[in-house]
């Protein structure tokens, strides 16, 4: 090859160093995975969103709307309902998926504690009052699977004097309802740091081991602004021992859910006046009234939803129900204010009412916790308790 060649060739080519690809760096091997992990989070959220927007503003999915509303309605976090729908959009809602309660008071003279009424079968009238005052005997509990007429499949899961805890599942939901024979047993129990400054409330199992309950539910709510709230200051209204604890200062009746000091479950709108009048010993306040007088309420639509839910009662013999249903799981989207009356109608109730719900939602028999709550975290700090002791 002559020298003009070799020369040529020299410059027009490459040296093999040169002709060869740069190593690839630590560095741009990092952002080449972030680049992709972006994309697949981008898809994911790509995905999500569009999943939301089908659901919610198209017409193919209205119960998933109104469940969705309902239900984020009656946590801590309300805007995440109002984020995606408008305020005339979750009244509509609401006002079709409503319960209307029944009017009036308590009439206790429907209630004779003590009277010879079985409460270990279900019932399907609840107007049925005793008419007599004569010891009652504890009748035995029949432990196999039985079926009331309201088709609930009930199992005995536990007894002892004068209680029983009966197991109900649904492909909604999974209940426990508490029955109390003696209505004198049952008291509103409170938290260890009740309404103090920079403390918490107290987990159901905690707060029964510490004052000797054998059972108890949870009761009324708690502030819990943001949903950030400590746990122990109550809504509304507490009274304990006949003395009110607090009274929201901005109203002037309240929702009364409590017993007199004749063991008789008191439903009513009274001031703070009316409720020391009326000799209410314990009581939280809370809606709405499911079965008043052996009335039910009137149930609309989804009837508030399905969530987590609780509810406490009494029957013609003062006998006291005690509910809750668990929800918000997979496998469970939980019951609706229909579920808690017609339960509670079977079982005899005269009248009942809803209480606290939702990750509140709380069953305790013998210091254990016997529902799954729907927090993360478990039972939830609260500020008082329906016990049995």
């Amino acid at each position: 090859m002559s020298a003009k060649h070799q020369k040529r060739r020299f410059f027009f080519g490459k040296k093999p160093q040169e002709a060869t690809e740069k190593p690839v760096t630590v560095k741009a091997r990092v952002l080449t995975a972030l680049k992709w992990v972006g994309i697949g989070i981008g898809g994911v959220l790509a995905v999500v969103v569009l999943g939301f927007l089908t659901v919610f503003y198209t017409p193919f999915f209205p119960e998933a709307r109104t469940q969705y509303i309902l239900m984020t309605l009656h946590t801590s976090n309300p805007w995440l309902a109002t984020v995606f729908f408008s305020e005339e959009t979750i009244n509509r809602v609401v006002e079709e998926n409503r319960v209307v309660e029944p009017e009036g008071n308590t009439n206790t003279d429907l209630i004779q504690v003590g009277a010879t009424t079985a409460t270990t079968s279900p019932t399907t009238s609840a107007t049925t009052a005793a008419t007599t005052n004569k010891p009652t005997t504890k009748a035995p509990v029949d432990t196999t699977p039985r079926t009331t007429s309201g088709g609930y499949s009930a199992t005995v899961v536990y007894e002892a004097e004068g209680i029983d805890m009966l197991q109900i599942v649904t492909n909604k939901y999974t209940a426990r309802l508490i029955r109390v024979k003696d209505p004198s047993r049952v008291k509103l129990g409170l938290c260890k740091d009740f309404m103090v400054s920079g403390k918490r409330g107290e987990k159901l199992p905690d707060m029964c081991a510490r004052l000797g309950a054998v059972a108890g539910i949870n009761a009324g709510g708690f502030q819990d602004k943001g949903g950030v709230g400590s746990g122990n200051y109550p809504t509304q209204l507490c009274v304990k021992d006949g003395e009110i604890l607090y009274a929201d200062p901005s109203l002037s009746s309240y929702q009364v859910i409590g017993f007199n000091k004749d063991n008789v479950l008191v439903l009513g709108k009274y001031t703070k006046d009316q409720i020391m009048e009326n000799n209410i010993r314990d009581a939280i306040a809370f809606k709405p009234y499911l079965i008043l007088n052996g009335k039910k309420a009137a149930a609309f639509g989804a009837a508030g939803g399905r969530d987590p839910r609780a509810a406490i009662g009494q029957t013609a013999d003062g006998t006291v129900l005690l509910l809750a249903c668990d929800g918000r799981q997979s496998n469970m989207e939980g019951a609706n204010m229909q579920d808690l009356t017609n339960i509670m109608w079977e079982y005899g109730a005269v009248n009942a009412a809803n209480i606290d719900g939702g990750s509140s939602t709380t069953v305790v028999v013998n210091n254990q916790l016997m529902n799954k709550p729907c927090g993360p975290a478990g039972a939830r700090f609260l500020p008082n308790g329906w016990l049995v002791f």
